[in-house]
């Protein structure tokens, strides 16, 4: 079975592209991959911001939903952080 992978383009202002290039290198990779990961990484707080959107769309209290949000996203930076101490040990 063949994994099929998407892609998509990016334009990045100059900052951006800067920094990307600067932390790939440091990372020893390369600007796509780092690119790539930073997006995966992300996937989850993404999700999130779905979920809130879709809430607050559909009616619901915009507080409400944006602090539900912010607690379920500190929740996962908090797991990442318990994984990245585990994976040092």
């Amino acid at each position: 079975m063949t994994d099929k992978r998407n892609k998509i383009a990016l334009h990045l202002n100059d900052d951006t592209h800067l920094a990307i290039k600067k932390w790939a290198g440091y990372q020893g990779t390369t600007m796509p991959k780092l690119a790539q990961a930073l997006l995966e990484d992300m996937q989850p707080m993404l999700e999130q911001l779905i979920v809130a959107y879709e809430d607050i769309m559909s009616g619901e209290n915009k507080q409400e939903v944006l602090d539900k949000m912010l607690a379920n996203t500190l929740n996962l930076a908090n797991e990442r952080f318990e994984d990245t101490i585990n994976d040092d040990k």
